[in-house]
């Protein structure tokens, strides 16, 4: 009821109004105090009417009741201080958050990340690394360090040692080193075949750019710093895909032994009275997948074996693999179906939701705070910096440092139009958002918080902004705020009301007894029996008797049980079960087609049915129940209903009573 209620009236009323006339023509009403113009008035119809360009009188006059409630709503809701509970401010604010997302983004920046990110996933690439770990918060000689390191590996690997020894004896990926312990093969650093937003976003980039077998300079990324060899590239062939696989597990065996399974498997698939997934199931060591034909479903390139996709790059669906190894044993595999990669148009909502939360995002943000420096004109004074420096002391890694008593300093740092941040104002800043963390070298910490200050501050004057600058935010964060106020209010003065109100919903049901009546109804008793066919005659004998005795339902139940020869009461709940309901035509398609016809079925009357799920299903017409009163408990939702509506006109009078408003006729009447 509150969901269609206040969707009711965002749609009719358009909640969100201009609140200053934008011409100088007559006011057509005052509500609350405040004036709306004619044009603006018309505005505000033409935007709700179903009747495009045309002034609909009768529509018309319903609009304006409407839109007078709504404001005197608003005005209450106000004057209850509804607009200042902190769940409505957070509320806002938390839309508010939402809706400028696209406008704190450089748009040109996002749409070409989106188009990249597209334009990746039409090609499948491998590559090879060697991680040279690094904390994020490294100093500047772990940092030189890491990367001498990394830069001398590398020319090892150009020099022509084999890339994946190096990266099992230097890599800091655990996943490149053999580990004999648990009879783990490394992989030597290869990372397989993966696409576009798998990998983090400067390790893609570098991928994307790179040629086959080529070796590139240190990437820096969060986790420090890779040497990466490309050493495939392909066309994407899909975008996921459904196959079948044998696998013949060789670390339980020989190599000799596994290699002579997989070429008896291979020479029975080859002939033509052996379906795959029969072998499968006999030979195939994933016990996982073997019962059910080896299928592995929704396998993107990132999620399976590079020898995989090497073999599907080559076969049609339907067509399966000649044998083939990998560190894990020996395969074969059947292509059952490619999914084609979605189109642009089909992706970029996706892709877009994922940019945003990733390194990219910071990319467009970035790009927007520098076009805001230039639109407000934004000056800093980065020897500053220095000041900051002579006062700040290793303990701010444990958390424990604090400004020094007598200093004081408001030199100004930076300024962004009208806003001014000063030596004091960062240094407050460092103060608060100390955290315990590794050491690192003091003036490149120091020169790290002052650009994330710089970068916040500069996005938040520019949000600030934003109402002036875009009048089209102002006005949806208007009709949102209204509308959680008409929701509020709504709640407290009617829906809430009703729920609580049990001693007012009790009165209202006695003295609108009328409006709730049952019509005419059939009493009947449905049975769904777990049985044979052959045994519909025993229990159509039994519930005939039931009918003649005048059996209770449970007692008949137990009659049925006991010719069934079902005995645990568990058995019996589940597979004699009845239920009793009265009906009113249209209630129940079966009792409606049974009983309800131009000759009314007599009273004890029985129908069978037999359904499709081999349950038998017999039917009972106990008798005819005329029109009565409906219980309140019979008809609850409908009276709760009824009970709001009422509680609502109530409402509105009181409102229409407690605040003025008034219409200029003539000027009313002049809108055609």
């Amino acid at each position: 009821m509150k969901k269609v209620f206040v969707l009711f009236a965002l749609f009719v009323l358009g909640i969100g109004f201009n609140l200053k006339a934008q011409t100088d023509e007559s006011v057509v009403m005052e509500v609350a105090g405040e004036k709306i113009s004619k044009a603006e008035f018309l505005k505000m119809y033409n935007k709700n009417s179903l009747t495009s360009g045309k002034i609909n009188k009768e529509d018309l006059d319903a609009y304006l009741e409407l839109f007078i409630n709504y404001k005197l709503k608003l005005l209450q809701a106000r004057e209850l201080g509804l607009d200042t509970i902190p769940s409505y401010l957070e509320e806002v604010e938390k839309y508010r958050q939402q809706l400028i997302i696209p406008y704190l983004n450089d748009a040109q920046v996002t749409q070409s990340l989106i188009d990249e990110a597209y334009e990746r996933t039409k090609t499948f690439v491998r590559a090879s690394h060697i991680l040279i770990s690094l904390p994020e918060n490294a100093n500047p000689t772990d940092t030189l360090n890491a990367y001498k390191k990394a830069m001398s590996i590398r020319e090892r690997a150009l020099k022509g040692e084999d890339f994946s020894e190096l990266a099992r004896q230097y890599s800091d990926d655990p996943s490149a080193k053999d580990k004999k312990e648990q009879n783990y093969k490394g992989n030597g650093g290869d990372l397989g075949y993966f696409t576009s937003m798998v990998m983090i976003y400067p390790f893609e980039n570098a991928c994307y750019s790179m040629q086959v077998g080529e070796i590139s300079n240190p990437i820096k990324t969060r986790f420090g710093y890779h040497i990466i060899k490309l050493t495939d590239k392909m066309p994407a062939f899909c975008s996921s895909v459904d196959l079948s696989h044998i696998w013949i597990d060789n670390t339980s065996r020989s190599d000799q032994e596994s290699q002579r399974i997989i070429n008896e498997v291979y020479a029975k698939l080859q002939q033509d009275n052996v379906s795959f997934d029969s072998i499968v199931k006999v030979y195939s060591d994933d016990k996982s997948t073997a019962s059910a034909g080896g299928v592995l479903k929704n396998q993107k390139v990132n999620t399976i074996p590079a020898p995989y996709v090497l073999q599907l790059s080559k076969l049609k669906e339907g067509e399966f693999s000649a044998p083939f190894q990998t560190s894990f044993g020996w395969h074969i595999i059947k292509p059952i179906k490619y999914k084609a990669i979605p189109s642009f148009e089909q992706q970029k909502g996706t892709i877009e939701n994922r940019i945003s939360k990733d390194e990219r995002s910071f990319k467009s943000l970035e790009s927007f705070a520098e076009k805001s420096k230039k639109e407000y004109g934004f000056v800093e004074d980065r020897e500053l910096l220095k000041e900051i420096e002579k006062i700040v002391t290793d303990s701010v890694f444990s958390a424990t440092w604090k400004i020094p008593a007598d200093f004081t300093n408001d030199a100004e740092l930076f300024r962004i139009g009208d806003f001014s941040f000063t030596v004091n104002d960062l240094a407050k800043e460092i103060e608060k958002h100390q955290r315990t963390q590794p050491a690192e070298y003091l003036p490149s910490y120091l020169e790290k918080v002052y650009n994330t200050v710089v970068l916040e501050q500069v996005v938040n004057y520019a949000d600030s902004k934003l109402e002036e600058k875009y009048p089209e935010i102002k006005l949806d964060m208007q009709e949102f705020a209204d509308g959680v106020l008409i929701f509020s209010i709504t709640d407290k003065m009617v829906w809430n009301k009703s729920l609580i109100d049990t001693l007012g919903l009790q009165t209202y049901f006695g003295e609108n007894q009328s409006k709730y009546y049952w019509g005419k109804r059939a009493s009947v008793t449905l049975w769904s029996i777990d049985a044979d066919k052959q045994d519909s005659k025993k229990i159509e004998k039994i519930l005939n008797k039931a009918i003649r005795k005048g059996w209770t339902n449970e007692e008949t139940k137990a009659k049925i049980s006991q010719k069934l020869k079902i005995k645990e009461q568990a058995d019996i709940d589940k597979k004699v079960v009845y239920k009793w309901n009265k009906y009113e035509q249209g209630d129940n398609k079966m009792v409606d087609s049974l009983f309800w016809s131009d000759t009314l079925q007599k009273d004890g009357t029985m129908k069978f049915y037999e359904t499709k799920n081999k349950k038998i299903t017999f039917l009972i017409l106990n008798s005819w129940v005329e029109s009565e009163p409906k219980q309140l408990d019979e008809c609850k939702g409908l009276v709760t209903s009824d009970y709001q509506s009422f509680l609502e006109k109530q409402w509105i009078t009181e409102l229409r009573a407690k605040y003025q408003y008034k219409i200029n006729q003539q000027v009313y009447d002049s809108i055609k």
